[in-house]
């Protein structure tokens, strides 16, 4: 495990989903976000339902090529080795929906008050892990009705990051990227600092 000074680094389960989203890896003119978690010393474990991760059509015509992740989500034993859970964007996530092992890697993580975020379309894992009621949040507008139907509140498109407890959404991956990260970044600090 990497070290920023005495600190352990923060480790983050990044969970990818049937296509991932150019945003993840494809920075353009900003940090794509898994540069922009590593600018923050944090360490990353990519994992998904199948090992590798192919590219959604508009990052594959530019570009980007198969991710082999780290482990699938049935060979994490502990969420607890985490501080915290991130659904990467991407515009499909019927394997991580339809498996109880990532579902249950959620509920237990933001039951034990890991960080668990989703981006863009990956807030409909949230909610299929029951973990987004009574929270707000930030989500595509034809999300709405998948996310009330779990309890959620909808506040929002085109809306920054939102952090309800330990929970942070965020939607317009490209657009609001970096400020996802952040929200991100600060409930991190604040759950740790609150152990």
């Amino acid at each position: 495990m990497s070290t920023a000074g005495n600190k352990p680094a923060i480790r983050l389960l990044l969970l990818v989903g049937d296509r991932y989203g150019g945003n993840c890896t494809m920075g353009g003119n900003k940090l794509s976000i898994l540069d922009k978690f590593r600018s923050f010393g944090w360490d990353l474990t990519l994992a998904g339902v199948e090992k590798t991760a192919s590219p959604c059509p508009f990052a594959a015509e530019r570009g980007a090529v198969p991710l082999d992740l780290n482990c699938t989500v049935s060979e994490i034993d502990d969420v607890a080795a985490f501080d915290g859970i991130s659904v990467l964007p991407g515009p499909a996530f019927r394997g991580l929906i339809e498996s109880p092992h990532a579902l249950a890697l959620i509920k237990t993580g933001f039951e034990q008050g890991l960080v668990v975020s989703g981006w863009c379309r990956g807030v409909r894992v949230l909610a299929a892990a029951d973990v987004v009621r009574g929270k707000d949040v930030v989500c595509h507008s034809d999300d709405r009705a998948f996310i009330e139907q779990a309890g959620g509140i909808f506040v929002g498109h085109d809306h920054p990051p939102v952090i309800d407890g330990t929970v942070v959404t965020g939607a317009r991956s490209y657009h609001y990227r970096a400020k996802n990260a952040e929200a991100i970044k600060k409930a991190m600090a604040q759950r740790l600092g609150a152990q």
